[in-house]
């Protein structure tokens, strides 16, 4: 960890002080916590990913089988296995699986992002701007809502800048080969542990180009790579190695080479144009992704951080490029940019707060940009407040404590950026308080209050009632494979009937049962039974589901 805090470097000229960096770690670590972990259960699980995992964890804490997780009795390989992991040592820890516990490894993961965002910039522009741009990563969208989501891409994060922090070191900073090579080969491992060959190939690509514009190829030369690979095969080999040598080679077939590579260039599902992740760098990384455009026009102040800045562009262009190539794309693909956003806005802030001499150019982009943000802060919080726009009950006093906050906060940094060029220093800094604060007003008060229409529990306690007095089975007609919401919050395995023949064959069996139909097949279902009872009908998120009852003779 020293190495990985200090930097052998003279060029650079600032040789860390142990006690500070050890200071803003914690603080840095505590925030993340109370961003990331303040009530992370409070909100049921969502579809479609969320409860797939959750029931994935049950059943495997259920059967014992920690090796090959399944969803309603039926193998899911179609992440590797190191979520679960965490999820079920997480759900032993804290006495059984729940939303809190099933959230553990991405609140974890984003914890450990942040300090790794902090220690990768720390040598190449020093303890403010690496506080900075810890704080800036932390409050992106994305990242929020990714450490607070059942999902593996900040796995992918975090193993990212796992595996960059030590090498760049390596590279930048003189550090001991064996020593950055074994942390990156540990990182890569717990990587594709995590979600596969994807682990290695972001990482490799971003350093790959970096060491290319640096003329150091070199970096890969040294006998020191092989004491990476050999980490990255211990840690990351062994689940790998167990399902072959447990026979499970349909499992290893789904996720090594459907889930990646057929994925990639054959996409079954998720197809978009080679531009769709374009618009998600202005979206899922606002609002700090908005200065970008004002980081390209600033200029680097040193050496060293223009080998950031570099670092940054590179580590940027080469992961969407990459998944702008792959047939199948979603906007989570791209989360291991958000460092790099970060690093570059960061250079912006400080420039707006601590400098009086900043790139004509560059700060009015920055200032046009605050301009924007704070103006649909402001607007947003007036359309939520305003009598025109109707919020259901049990969602208005959080939601309207929601709006005078993006109120006070665009009203704030506009004010900020009136007063001028000491003014413009207020502008990010309301920004960067009201987001922190909109996210855990939002995180513990207004998403648990949607649970009622996002969630199945409802639905899943009602029919958990009507079988506790009418006995029988539940099952599901022509449901996705991998609908589990409400097989998680009924606590049972639901078997899905696809078929007409396994619907027919199942309704001639003796004894009640309870049917669950999605629109929309329940007229399809209500064509070949007619007869058939309904018991109820709830919405739950964007479906309708009816509840049948099948009588017991």
């Amino acid at each position: 960890m020293g190495d990985l805090m200090t930097t052998t470097s003279t060029g650079i000229g600032r040789i860390m002080n142990r006690g500070d960096t050890w200071r803003d770690l914690v603080a840095l670590a505590a925030a993340a916590v109370l961003l990331n972990f303040l009530a992370l259960g409070a909100r049921d699980l969502w579809a479609p990913n969320e409860p797939i995992y959750g029931r994935a964890v049950v059943e495997m804490s259920q059967s014992g089988d920690w090796l090959v997780p399944t969803v309603n009795g039926r193998v899911f390989a179609e992440k590797p296995i190191l979520y679960y992991w965490v999820a079920l040592m997480a759900s032993k820890l804290l006495g059984g699986v729940s939303e809190f516990s099933l959230r553990v490894p991405s609140a974890l993961a984003g914890v450990a992002s942040v300090i790794l965002t902090y220690l990768l910039a720390l040598p190449y522009v020093g303890r403010r701007r690496a506080l900075l741009s810890a704080v800036l990563f932390s409050t992106l969208y994305q990242v929020f809502w990714a450490a607070r989501a059942v999902q593996m891409d900040i796995l992918v994060l975090v193993s990212t800048l796992g595996v960059l922090v030590p090498l760049t070191r390596v590279l930048d900073f003189r550090a001991p080969p064996v020593r950055g090579w074994a942390l990156a080969g540990l990182a890569a491992g717990l990587g594709v542990l995590a979600k596969g060959p994807v682990a290695l190939i972001l990482p490799g690509l971003v350093i790959l180009a970096y060491a290319i514009s640096r003329r150091r190829l070199d970096l890969f030369l040294h006998r020191a790579v092989l004491v990476g690979i050999g980490v990255g095969l211990v840690v990351g080999s062994p689940w790998y190695a167990l399902l072959a040598l447990r026979g499970e080679t349909a499992v290893l077939h789904e996720v090594l080479l459907r889930q990646n590579f057929s994925r990639f260039v054959d996409a079954w599902d998720h197809r978009q144009p080679w531009w769709y992740f374009l618009q998600y760098v202005w979206t899922d990384y606002a609002p700090w992704s908005w200065l970008l455009p004002a980081a390209w026009l600033t200029r680097p102040s040193t050496q060293e951080e223009g080998r950031l800045r570099q670092l940054s562009w590179i580590w940027i262009v080469a992961i969407i490029a990459f998944f702008s190539l792959s047939q199948s794309k979603r906007a989570p693909y791209i989360l291991p940019i958000a460092p790099a956003v970060a690093f570059l806005a960061a250079g912006v802030v400080e420039r707006l707060a601590f400098t009086t001499s900043y790139r004509r150019a560059a700060r009015t982009a920055a200032v046009v940009a605050l301009s924007v943000l704070a103006s649909i802060f402001l607007l947003a919080g007036l359309a939520v407040i305003s009598p025109w726009v109707e919020i259901p009950p049990p969602l208005a006093p959080s939601v309207i404590t929601w709006g005078l906050i993006l109120l006070l906060t665009g009203v704030t940094a506009i004010v900020g950026l009136i007063r001028g060029r000491g003014g413009a220093t207020f502008a990010p800094l309301a920004l960067l308080l009201g987001l922190s604060l909109s996210y855990l007003i939002a995180a513990s008060w207004t998403l648990p209050a949607v649970n009622p229409w996002k969630s199945a529990r409802g639905l899943a306690d009602d029919v958990t009632s009507t079988l506790a007095t009418t006995g029988g089975e539940l099952v599901s007609y022509r449901f996705w494979k991998w609908r589990a919401g409400y097989s998680f919050y009924a606590q049972r395995s639901i078997r899905n009937l696809q078929t007409q023949p396994d619907l027919e064959a199942f309704w001639g069996l003796s004894g009640p049962a309870l049917i669950l139909v999605e629109e929309p097949h329940r007229e399809e279902f209500e064509r070949l039974l007619p007869t058939a009872e309904v018991l109820f009908r709830r919405n739950v998120g964007h479906r309708t589901v009816t509840v049948y009852a099948k009588p017991e003779g």
